[in-house]
C-alpha cells in the first residue's frame, strides 16, 4: 500500500494482507494460524479464509454443497436427455409410423438424415445400444476414478457425450447412428457411478441423504428436458438441444474443487484441506473431519476387495443377492422401455391428445414424484415403500393391458385420460420407491470398504437388464401385442413384491452390523433376552 512503511516481519505481513476490512484498512488480529502454512519458506494463502465484514458469504458451507452437487448432477441431466432422446426421434424415424407419403415427404426433407428412415429392428437397436454402453461405462468407472480423481472422470466425460451427439447428427447411414449412441451410453453408465461417490465425499452426513437423491431428481429432469426438446421438428436441432447439456457441465463443474478424499489418498494433504474447507465453509473446524477422512482411506487401504472377493463372503454375497434382485425387478417393470418409447406407446393408445404432449405430462409426473421422494425416504421405511411402489406399479401396467384389449375389442372408444393417468401412476410410484431405493440400499447394505466395487458390478447388472428389455420391448409388442405385453411387466411387479417381502430386510434406522445378523439369521434382540432367562432361572 503506497505510503506505508515496508514489512520486515513475513508472518506479520501475511496476517496484515490476509485480513482486510474491504474499505483499505487491514486487521492483523482477523487471521487464524491454522489458515496459513509455510512451505519453502513462502507463506501460501488456503482458498477459504476469513471472511470480510461487509461481504455475504456462504460460512457453513451448506450452501456451497448443495449448489456443488447441483452442478456435478447436470451430467446426470444429460443422462436423462440421452435416454429421452429416442422417444421423440424414433417416432419420426421409424417407417412403420409413417404412410408412404410421409415417408417419401421426409427423403425429401433437408434435414441431418434425408434419406435415412428405420425399419422396428434398427430403431430399437438404436434406442437399446445406449444401455449396452452404459454397461461398459459403468464397471470401470470406479476404479478409474480411484485411480484418476473423481473430478477429471467426470469432467472428461462430457467428451464423449458431445461426440456421441456429433455422430448421431451427422451419421449418413444407421450404423452412425448405433455407434453415437453406445459412445453416448458410456459416459451415462460411468456417471451413474461416478457420480455418487463424488457427492458421498463433499457432502456433510446429516446433508447426504438430500444431496444424494439429486442424482436421481436431476435425472428425471433430463427426461422431462428430451421430451420437451422434442417438439422441436428437426432432429438436428434435437441434437444440438442435448449437447448442450454436457457443455454447460464441463463449463461449470471445471470449477470446482476435486474431492478431498481423492487428493488425501493421493498424499496430497494441504489440497484436501483447501478442498474440505471450501465444502466446509469457515465457521466448520475441519480437523477432526480430515482425521476421520485419513483413518477411512487407511482401513479401506487395509481392507480392499477385489471383485471375485464380493462373492466369497457369505454376507456380502446376500447382500450382492438381494442388490441383483432389486435391479432385476426394477427393470423388468418395463420402466426404461416406457421412457425410450414413450411417443409411441401413446400412439399405440390412439389417444386424441398429440403424443409429444402426452410424454411431456409423462416427464413431469417424474419429475415431481422423484422430488418428493426425499421426503417419504427420510419418513417411511424402505420395504413398505418398495411393497407399496411394486403394487401399485402392477396395478396401473395391468389397467394399462385391460383398457388396450378393450379398445383393441372395439368394446372401448379411443381415450385420453385413461391410458395418460396409467402411465403417469406408474412413472410416479417407480419414482417414490423403486426406482431410489434399490441405489440407496447399496450404501446401507454393504460394508464401506466394498460399497463402491459392489456399485460397479451392481450397476452394470442393471445397464445389462436395461438394454434386454429395451431391446426386446418391440418384439414383444409384434409378437404378443402391447396388451399382453403390459401384463407381462406388471406380473414381473407382483413377483418384485413377493422378492422383497420375503428377503429385503429393513435397513432404515438400522446399522450394518443389524444388517448382517438379519443376513445370517441372526436376531441378536431375542436371542439376548433368551439368556438372560436362562441365567435367571440357574441362579434361582
Amino acid at each position: 500500500m503506497e505510503g506505508s512503511a515496508p514489512c520486515t516481519d513475513q508472518q506479520a505481513c501475511a496476517s496484515t494482507t490476509l485480513a482486510g476490512n474491504g474499505n483499505g484498512t487491514y486487521n492483523n488480529n482477523n487471521t487464524r494460524p491454522e489458515e496459513l502454512e509455510t512451505r519453502n519458506g513462502n507463506i501460501k494463502q488456503l482458498k477459504r479464509l476469513e471472511t470480510v465484514p461487509d461481504i455475504k458469504r456462504d460460512t457453513s458451507g451448506v450452501t456451497t454443497q448443495y449448489i456443488a452437487t447441483g452442478i456435478v448432477n447436470l451430467g446426470a441431466l444429460a443422462a436423462g436427455a440421452c435416454m429421452a432422446w429416442s422417444s421423440s426421434a424414433l417416432m419420426s424415424a421409424t417407417v412403420e409410423m409413417h404412410t408412404e407419403r410421409e415417408i417419401e415427404i421426409g427423403r425429401n426433407q433437408s434435414d441431418i438424415h434425408p434419406k435415412l428412415m428405420l425399419n422396428p429392428i434398427n430403431a430399437s437397436w438404436v434406442a437399446s445400444l445406449l444401455c449396452l454402453g452404459a454397461l461398459w461405462g459403468a464397471v470401470p468407472a470406479g476404479l478409474i476414478s480411484e485411480n484418476f480423481g473423481r473430478k477429471k472422470t467426470l469432467l472428461y466425460l462430457a467428451l464423449p457425450l458431445v461426440v456421441s451427439w456429433i455422430l448421431v447428427a451427422s451419421s449418413p447411414n444407421v450404423y452412425g447412428l448405433y455407434v453415437g449412441r453406445f459412445v453416448g451410453g458410456v459416459a451415462v453408465g460411468a456417471f451413474s457411478v461416478g457420480i455418487p461417490p463424488y457427492i458421498e465425499d463433499i457432502a456433510e452426513k446429516h446433508l447426504l441423504p438430500t444431496l444424494a437423491n439429486f442424482y436421481h431428481v436431476q435425472l428425471s429432469c433430463g427426461v422431462l428436458f428430451g421430451y420437451i426438446s422434442g417438439l422441436v421438428s428437426s432432429t438436428s436441432w434435437l441434437c444440438v438441444l442435448c449437447a448442450g447439456v454436457p457443455v454447460i457441465f464441463f463449463g461449470a463443474f471445471i470449477f470446482l474443487p476435486e474431492s478431498p478424499a481423492y487428493l488425501l489418498s493421493q498424499g496430497k494433504y494441504s489440497e484436501a484441506k483447501n478442498a474440505l474447507r471450501y465444502f466446509r465453509g469457515i465457521d466448520n473446524d475441519i480437523k477432526s473431519e480430515i482425521q476421520s477422512l485419513k483413518e477411512h482411506i487407511l482401513n479401506s487401504g487395509k481392507n480392499r476387495v477385489t471383485f471375485k472377493e464380493l462373492f466369497c463372503e457369505r454376507t456380502t454375497f446376500k447382500a450382492l443377492i438381494v442388490s441383483f434382485g432389486l435391479m432385476i425387478f426394477q427393470q423388468m417393470s418395463g420402466i426404461y422401455a416406457i421412457l425410450f418409447y414413450a411417443e409411441r406407446i401413446f400412439k399405440m393408445f390412439s389417444i386424441s391428445l398429440t403424443p409429444p404432449g402426452a410424454s411431456i405430462i409423462l416427464g413431469f409426473c417424474f419429475v415431481s414424484s422423484t422430488y418428493f421422494s426425499t421426503t417419504l425416504l427420510k419418513n417411511v421405511r424402505r420395504r413398505v415403500l418398495l411393497l407399496v411402489s411394486f403394487t401399485l406399479m402392477a396395478l396401473s401396467l395391468g389397467c394399462s393391458g385391460i383398457f388396450y384389449h378393450l379398445k383393441a375389442s372395439n368394446v372401448s372408444a379411443d381415450n385420453t385420460w385413461v391410458p395418460l393417468l396409467t402411465l403417469c401412476s406408474f412413472v410416479s410410484v417407480y419414482a417414490a420407491g423403486a426406482g431410489p431405493i434399490p441405489w440407496l440400499m447399496l450404501r446401507e447394505i454393504f460394508p464401506p470398504h466394498v460399497t463402491r466395487r459392489a456399485t460397479a458390478i451392481t450397476a452394470g447388472f442393471h445397464w445389462f437388464l436395461a438394454f434386454g428389455v429395451t431391446k426386446l420391448f418391440q418384439n414383444m409388442v409384434y409378437v404378443v401385442h402391447p396388451g399382453w405385453t403390459f401384463w407381462y411387466f406388471a406380473i414381473s411387479c407382483i413377483i418384485g413384491a413377493i422378492f422383497v417381502y420375503f428377503f429385503v430386510p429393513e435397513t432404515k434406522d438400522k446399522t450394518l452390523l443389524d444388517i448382517q445378523n438379519e443376513f445370517e439369521g441372526i436376531h441378536k434382540g431375542k436371542k439376548h433376552r433368551h439368556v438372560i432367562e436362562l441365567e435367571s432361572i440357574s441362579e434361582a
